[in-house]
Parts: structure tokens; C-alpha cells; sequence
């Protein structure tokens, strides 16, 4: 039986999942869970996942929501590809996917949110002092992350991994979120070296496709 992603693909916590989906070329049915029409609320949604959330992923009777849980399900899938089989490595990967969602997604979380999503839903203005604590809070992330990738091609060792799948789905809203990026040109030359990836693409195209009436 196919797995079945339920996702918005211009949300970068969906556009991570599908990208590795594709990466690894599992099969799988893409199912919309169109957010401009409130589809994660939908009753049927909600038990797939209770916090009325995207993406979420089933396989069978199995159900998973949570990006980075459901990107490592997928890496499982396709053994050493993803996710080293050696443990330093593997923590390494985890660790890095952690510090993610309680640091990358958040900052890049609201500064899309105030410069981006506000505007998409008809929500209103960007709210000055929101935008400010999220330029603060993402310049201390960016800060870590550019160092870090000073010398390497990836996040982790010498190969690509889910840390780089699940950091660099940020930067696929780094223009209408209006991350400040120009001063991290590690962070740049990285993103860059994402974004020619077929996988990362056929995402990108998916992004770009009309909703269904």
C-alpha cells in the first residue's frame, strides 16, 4: 500500500516531507490539505492528526504527524541514504534536526508568518515588534548555522542527510518572508547547493500548481 502525505506544500515543514519523499523516491499519494480552505480542520483530518496540523503521513493503519518524525520514518524506509547507520553520525543528524524546531523553525516561523502568511490569509499588517523579535531570534540562529557551515558541504559529515532537509526548508519562503540572509553567505552557498536538487524541484513545481476547486 502507498503512503499517504497529506501536506500544503508552500509550508516549509510540508515541502521538507515531500522533498525526501521524492529524494528517495518512495511512492506515495500527495494528498492536499489546503490551509487556505481550512481542510486541517476538517473532522476527517483531525483523526489523522488531533492538532488539526500538516503535514501528516499514513502507511496502512499507521498515522504520524510532525515533520521531522514523519522525514525520519520516510529515511527508514531507504536505510543508510538519509540517516547514517553509524550512532555519532545519527546523533549528529538528530541533534541538529532538534535544535531545528526549537530554534531555526521558530525564527524563520515568524518572520513568515508576519511577512508572508499575514498577507496570504488577509490576516493584516506585519506587526513591527513581532517582525523585530524575529529578525533577533533568527540572526541567532543564522549565526550558529553559517558557522557551522563554514568548509562543509552539508550539515553533518560529508554526505546529505535529513539535517539538511529539515534546515533548508526555511529558505524556501527566504524571499516573501523576508529572512535576512545577506549576511550569511555560508547559509547562502548552502541553500543554493539544496535548491539544484531534482528532488527539491519537483517540490518547488508542486508549489506552483493550482489548488483544486
Amino acid at each position: 500500500m502507498a503512503l499517504k502525505i497529506h501536506a500544503f506544500p508552500p509550508s516549509p515543514r510540508a515541502f521538507k516531507v515531500l522533498a525526501v519523499a521524492e529524494y528517495l523516491g518512495l511512492p506515495y499519494e500527495f494528498i492536499l490539505c489546503d490551509l487556505t480552505k481550512g481542510m486541517q480542520k476538517a473532522d476527517a483530518y483531525a483523526v489523522i492528526n488531533p492538532n488539526q496540523k500538516m503535514p501528516a503521513l499514513e502507511d496502512g493503519d499507521f498515522r504520524l504527524w510532525e515533520s521531522n518524525a514523519i522525514i525520519q520514518y520516510l529515511a527508514s524506509k531507504k536505510p543508510d541514504t538519509l540517516l547514517p547507520l553509524d550512532e555519532q553520525a545519527r546523533a549528529d543528524v538528530a541533534r541538529w534536526m532538534f535544535w531545528e524546531s526549537t530554534t531555526w523553525d521558530s525564527a524563520a516561523a515568524t518572520l513568515a508568518f508576519e511577512n508572508f502568511v499575514k498577507g496570504f490569509f488577509g490576516l493584516g499588517a506585519p506587526d513591527p515588534a513581532r517582525v523585530a523579535e524575529g529578525e533577533q531570534k533568527f540572526n541567532f540562529a543564522a549565526r550558529i548555522l553559517d558557522a557551522h557551515l563554514k568548509g562543509r558541504d552539508y550539515v553533518v559529515g560529508g554526505a546529505l542527510t535529513l539535517a539538511d532537509f529539515s534546515l533548508a526548508a526555511a529558505l524556501t519562503l527566504a524571499e516573501p518572508a523576508r529572512l535576512p540572509l545577506a549576511p550569511y553567505a555560508e547559509i547562502q552557498r548552502w541553500g543554493a547547493r539544496m535548491a539544484t536538487l531534482p528532488a527539491w524541484s519537483r517540490v518547488r513545481a508542486m508549489q506552483q500548481q493550482p489548488a483544486p476547486a
